[in-house]
């Protein structure tokens, strides 16, 4: 709990009973959350504006990114040390589960370096992978 707080501390945010739980939602998830997953696990002590307004902070501070979903519904997942509040750097792939309809991480897959004609400028680019999660073949 200290390591969540100082870790909201450092990113500028308040440490807040509901960011602590939020934040330690986050930690213990190993795949992205929806909005409807986090209603559902800490919407009991929050409602919905809190929850928004929670994950804007954490988005803005570097604790969390957008991850893309089969629906195109918001899912969040938690970002790693190197994303700061000026910039986020999340230069790996998403997978999602067909079956499941989870979004994972994935860290270790080289995301491929595109080279623009000059005068173009990337913002952001993205290299989502489908197919099944280790935990939906073992079922």
């Amino acid at each position: 709990m200290v390591a969540l707080k100082q870790k909201l501390e450092e990113r500028g945010l308040r440490k807040t009973a509901f960011r602590i739980e939020l934040l330690t939602l986050f930690t213990q998830t190993k795949s992205s959350l929806s909005i409807e997953d986090i209603k559902s696990s800490v919407g009991k002590t929050s409602d919905k504006v809190t929850i928004y307004r929670a994950l804007d902070a954490f988005e803005k501070s570097g604790l969390i990114h957008r991850v893309p979903d089969k629906a195109n519904l918001a899912r969040y997942a938690l970002c790693h040390n190197e994303c700061k509040p000026e910039a986020h750097s999340h230069n790996h792939a998403h997978f999602i589960c067909t079956v499941c309809d989870e979004t994972f991480c994935i860290e270790n897959v080289e995301v491929p370096k595109i080279h623009l004609k000059q005068g173009y400028k990337i913002n952001s680019s993205t290299l989502t992978l489908e197919g099944s999660c280790p935990s939906c073949q073992s079922a």
